[in-house]
């Protein structure tokens, strides 16, 4: 009996500590994790992209853009530090997450094709676009083609496109052609510490571990022969709006070099280096990050 009793207790303890506000809360007690939904959007081409939102629906838009192997779990650190005055989505790209896996059509131009699409239909002005890895050559493609969306753009852990023979670049693309599916735990595990120099939380790379097994040995494929073509750098000088590079010190594929030519071929960028940090610095350094992100849109209104 006496036992019983004790697990009644443990029970009723443990009830109420459920009931308690959680730590993270957003306006009006609402939980932060529950201030996102889940939406998707059927593009003309007859591809499905799914995307979370959350925020003020006549606050100011940022538009969030992943890495390779990603999805929008790419930003569960950043969305709590965003303020529900913002009107904040992001976006998994073509081939990732719940989004559709096409056999093809993965260069930066179909992906970027997707993103001014987007755009389009949900009719969004004044945007801050923000691009990851990946999702920085498609947000540079997307604001070259800009029909009046944009006001900002900020490339984290970006590059210029311009690859040379036996570079850190090759290095991590050449295993994406020898994949297959299903894609090994391993790869995924190996490709996603490879980016990381700070450590973060085991809950959240592992988040990312997982999001990398949902992408088809194809989207790889893809992804891989599309970044090892060069991009011209005068269509970088094509980018009108202001530009914030955001760029790990310890960053293992792009390197200072690659944000000295960004900074001479985009007409009004600037650049904000982040000491010990790797090539995911939104994952490493959320609060910076996202202190950062506000300041220039502020700062360039």
């Amino acid at each position: 009996m006496k036992r019983l009793n004790a697990f009644r207790l443990f029970l009723l303890l443990m009830l109420s500590l459920a009931s308690l506000p959680a730590c993270s809360q957003g306006n009006a007690g609402q939980r932060l994790e529950d201030r996102l939904t889940s939406q998707d959007i059927k593009l003309p081409d007859g591809i499905t992209l799914n995307y979370v939102v959350q925020g003020d629906p006549s606050g100011p838009v940022i538009v969030l853009l992943h890495g390779a192997g990603d999805s929008w779990h790419s930003y569960d650190r950043v969305y709590p530090l965003l303020p529900s005055s913002y009107r904040v989505y992001a976006i998994t790209l073509r081939g990732h997450g719940l989004s559709d896996h096409p056999a093809a059509g993965f260069s930066r131009a179909d992906f970027a094709g997707d993103i001014l699409e987007f755009l389009d239909q949900l009719h969004l002005q004044h945007v801050t676009l923000v691009g990851h890895s990946l999702g920085s050559f498609v947000a540079q493609i997307v604001a070259e083609k800009d029909n009046g969306h944009l006001d900002r753009l900020v490339l984290i852990g970006s590059g210029p496109g311009v690859r040379k023979a036996g570079s850190s670049e090759d290095e991590v693309l050449s295993p994406f052609a020898k994949l297959t599916d299903p894609v090994p735990y391993t790869f995924a595990r190996d490709f996603q510490a490879s980016t990381i120099y700070y450590p973060v939380p085991a809950w959240f790379f592992e988040t990312m571990v997982g999001e990398s097994m949902k992408v088809p040995a194809s989207t790889w494929h893809g992804i891989g022969a599309s970044l090892a073509t060069n991009s011209s750098l005068d269509d970088l000088k094509k980018i009108r709006v202001p530009t914030l590079l955001v760029w790990g010190e310890k960053d293992s594929i792009f390197h200072r070099e690659d944000q000295e030519t960004l900074l001479k071929n985009i007409p009004h960028v600037s650049l904000k280096a982040y000491p010990e940090t790797g090539h995911a610095l939104h994952w490493e350094r959320p609060q910076r990050f996202a202190a950062d992100l506000l300041a220039f849109i502020n700062q360039s209104k």
